[in-house]
């Protein structure tokens, strides 16, 4: 609990830091014509460079949660192993196994491939608009599918 009260205050705090300075960039009102149309603008908005550092600071967070997650998880085993219970059962009370591990691992290389294919085949069919979306979930739906036929295959 305390660390995903940590990691949820450090993304606030940053996003805090970073969004000071935006405020002067952006405008809070649609631009009207003489013709009396809204005019929406992309470039009026946040781009989505601006949401990089956030991102980053998540995932950086991320990170150290999965790597203090699993020392601790290292020293739990070991300790129970230290007091006389099987390995097995140690193994099952800390939860997912090594190969569990190996397969949650390649099920996120099948996903963040799929998301870098999809990114990079809206990048290539400009203008950015909603079937960019649709390419995006297509190719993460394509991913999850790979994914399946995988562990289909590797059941036999």
């Amino acid at each position: 609990m305390k660390i995903i009260l940590v990691s949820i205050l450090s993304v606030a705090s940053s996003a805090i830091v970073f969004a000071q300075d935006s405020a002067s960039k952006t405008t809070a009102h649609p631009h009207v014509s003489l013709d009396s149309k809204i005019d929406h603008s992309l470039n009026d908005l946040s781009s989505p460079a601006d949401f990089l550092p956030i991102l980053a600071i998540g995932l950086i967070v991320i990170l150290i949660t999965q790597v203090t997650r699993y020392i601790l998880d290292n020293k739990i085993r070991n300790k129970i192993i230290d007091r006389g219970i099987s390995e097995q059962l140690a193994a099952s009370i800390l939860g997912k196994s090594v190969a569990d591990k190996e397969k949650d691992s390649i099920k996120w290389a099948f996903l963040l491939l799929g998301l870098s294919g999809g990114l990079t085949f809206a990048y290539y069919t400009k203008p950015l608009n909603i079937h960019s979306l649709a390419i995006i979930a297509f190719s993460m739906g394509v991913s999850f599918m790979f994914y399946y036929i995988f562990l289909k295959n590797s059941k036999k």
